[in-house]
């Protein structure tokens, strides 16, 4: 019985033998680099990591002209603030990302640089899987130069510091591929479910390259073709990796609303090509940018497929070489296809780079002159392309955008936080701290090409929701020419940048949607018929109207009209005062942050004028009484007010008196 034991344990060992045996077959270099250098190893990628995650954080606040970045957002703050995604807040992207989002603001806060700083991390996770599976897959060298190459490709510069899915669905597909060859080379089991977790994550936040299963599938097979029980072996880790990647799709459809999500992140991906059809010149075109920016690692990358090839690492070079096929051949029929979707690409080409890099250098240890040659090329090639691509780099990092700055500081002027806004690159009113209506989705050129955006949906979006600013920006809004003229009708003041940059604003009321009806006479011939507050429910109840040490905004609309033509620009005042009559908090200025002075009011048009009061912590409770009115600003004399019922005093009209710290509220 000992000795049937001893002979088990020695069939075992050389069992162990052989599967290592064909491991450092397949991957000597790999196997002849493991147990050393590894702390250098893992040092020296931790700071190439965090070098890289650092050097994209200046000027990390900047506005882009990207309309993606906006909308994901956009999307993200609408379910922060409780409006659940598909069912009411419209979006055509899969959840993972906006989701990804959501969790972040919950963390940080809602900004751009919290979205900015969740992509970086997502950046960091691409470079740590490059270089795991470059260590894995041949050397350690390999990984070290595959996070450098990919840290400073232009494309992987410009995408990581902007909020969109590109470089999250690459680096969970990345570390998808890098689980499967951990599996390969260990053979556990859940490294396989992780691998199609990771990959399923990847397809919920962009489905930009499904084909990088193909590799992935290939280390599930090859850690088994070479026993006899493989296949059944190999059929049940394929059915756990399935099984994994199957997951969070089956989350998605508890979570979410089946047939919306379906609409608006499949079938609208189907009605796009419908509108933009394939295109093999454009995607040709796109790809000769791609190869142009980034043609220092496709030089390296293509010494390194020579290099394998030439050495016959053929375990190497199948995998790699299938998952930048995939990822060529999705590029080539994608549709429509922009030029950041060539992201794809990047992962498997800085592998490639990496071992074009380290096959190089054994070489020419070896001194074999000749093979050295291409390897020798494409690193002359990486370091010719190095300061063209370090330079766009710091262009990228130090664009500005002045007059986009110019237009969110008004959009903040003449607006409430409160109120809803539409614009066609919704970065604007995001960092305006605005939102959109949830129903308005995505303002691409795309979503209208393809029907989803139409002048009557916004028309009726428009007129369900209270939109105080349309901002034409990006191009967009001019392709709906109805709506566009709608805009024109109903809103009283434009501010003009040029014919391209627009903002919109005094939205036109009818009078019989007037709230809290006080009219009330000003002057001679100004009519004061209502007003409305904005923030009033966080306000009452509370003798403290602060969040998080913020003081909180009063957000008061007065409805104003003309009955004859005014001659004199008079200014608006409306004050809140404490239980005593004393001044608690005011805002004066003239109509419309002075856009529309009186002087320039349309007679009979009812006038929307918006106010903010910051109210200062600690007010006690009581009742408080909310004035308005107007004053000549050269002589500081109120108009006379003639009202229907009672009032403090004869020159200013009394709102409404709020009950700080009661839920009661009176007029």
């Amino acid at each position: 019985m000992v000795g049937d034991r001893i002979k088990g344990a020695g069939k075992q060992r050389e069992r162990k033998a052989r599967e290592q045996g064909n491991k450092e077959a397949v991957f000597p270099l790999a196997a002849a680099s493991h147990g050393r250098t590894s702390a250098v190893y893992h040092l020296l990628v931790a700071l190439v990591v965090v070098v890289s995650i650092v050097y994209r954080m200046g000027n990390l606040g900047a506005f882009s002209l990207s309309n993606d970045e906006g909308a994901y957002l956009m999307w993200a703050w609408l379910v922060h603030s409780g409006r659940p995604l598909y069912s009411e807040t419209v979006s055509v992207s899969a959840p993972f990302f906006i989701v990804a989002l959501d969790w972040a603001f919950d963390l940080a806060g809602v900004s751009l640089i919290t979205g900015r700083a969740l992509v970086l991390g997502f950046l960091g996770l691409t470079l740590f899987s490059l270089g795991w599976a470059g260590k894995l897959l041949h050397h350690w060298t390999t990984g070290l130069m595959a996070v450098l190459v990919f840290s400073l490709a232009p494309m992987a510069f410009v995408l990581s510091r902007m909020a969109i899915g590109e470089i999250p669905a690459v680096a969970l597909a990345t570390l998808s591929l890098t689980l499967a060859s951990v599996y390969w080379r260990h053979g556990k089991w859940g490294w396989a479910a992780l691998s199609g977790f990771a990959l399923s994550l990847s397809l919920l936040v962009k489905a930009m390259n499904p084909l990088v299963a193909v590799p992935v599938l290939w280390f599930m097979v090859a850690r088994h073709w070479h026993r006899r029980t493989g296949w059944p072996r190999t059929a049940a880790i394929l059915v756990v990796w399935g099984l994994a990647g199957l997951l969070p799709v089956l989350v998605c459809l508890l979570v979410y609303e089946p047939a919306a999500l379906y609409d608006q992140a499949v079938v609208f991906r189907f009605e796009l090509r419908a509108a933009r059809p394939w295109s093999l010149v454009n995607n040709m075109a796109q790809l000769e940018v791609f190869f142009q920016q980034q043609w220092g690692m496709v030089g390296l990358a293509l010494a390194g497929i020579v290099l394998l090839a030439k050495k016959a690492r053929w375990a190497i070079l199948l995998p790699l070489g299938s998952w930048l096929l995939g990822s060529l051949i999705t590029v080539l029929f994608h549709s429509p296809l922009f030029a950041h979707h060539a992201i794809i690409l990047l992962p498997p080409l800085a592998l490639l780079a990496g071992m074009g890099f380290t096959e190089t250098v054994a070489l020419l240890r070896e001194r074999s002159w000749v093979w050295s040659t291409p390897g020798l090329a494409g690193g002359l090639a990486f370091l010719l392309a190095l300061p063209s691509a370090m330079e766009a780099n710091q262009t990228a990092q130090a664009a500005s955008f002045g007059r986009e700055a110019e237009a969110i500081a008004f959009l903040e002027q003449i607006t409430l936080p409160t109120d809803n806004i539409i614009s066609d690159n919704l970065l604007l009113p995001f960092m305006a701290g605005r939102q959109t209506p949830p129903p308005l989705g995505d303002l691409a050129q795309v979503a209208i090409d393809s029907g989803r955006q139409t002048s009557e949906r916004l028309i009726a979006i428009s007129e369900a929701y209270p939109v105080s600013a349309v901002a034409s920006w990006a191009l967009r809004l001019p392709h709906l020419d109805e709506y566009t003229d709608w805009v024109e009708t109903n809103y009283l003041v434009r501010r003009v940048w040029d014919d391209h940059h627009i903002v919109y604003f005094g939205r036109r009321v009818p009078e019989d949607q007037i709230p809290n009806r006080v009219d009330a006479q000003v002057g001679d011939s100004i009519e004061l018929l209502g007003y409305d507050l904005a923030n009033r429910d966080q306000m009452i109840g509370s003798s403290q109207p602060e969040i998080q040490g913020t003081p909180q905004v009063l957000g008061v609309t007065l409805y104003w009209r003309v009955k004859t033509p005014v001659k004199e620009d008079y200014t608006v005042f409306v004050h809140l005062l404490d239980p005593e009559g004393q001044l608690v908090t005011q805002h004066d200025g003239q109509p419309l942050q002075g856009y529309l002075p009186t002087s320039k009011w349309p007679v009979s048009d009812v006038i929307p004028d918006q106010h903010a009061l910051l109210l200062p912590a600690g007010l006690s409770p009581g009742r408080y009484q909310l004035i308005a009115g107007m004053y000549a600003l050269e002589t500081l004399e109120r108009l006379p007010v003639q009202v229907t019922y009672p009032q403090f005093s004869d020159d200013s009209v009394t709102l409404t008196i709020l009950g700080i710290g009661s839920q009661n509220i009176k007029k």
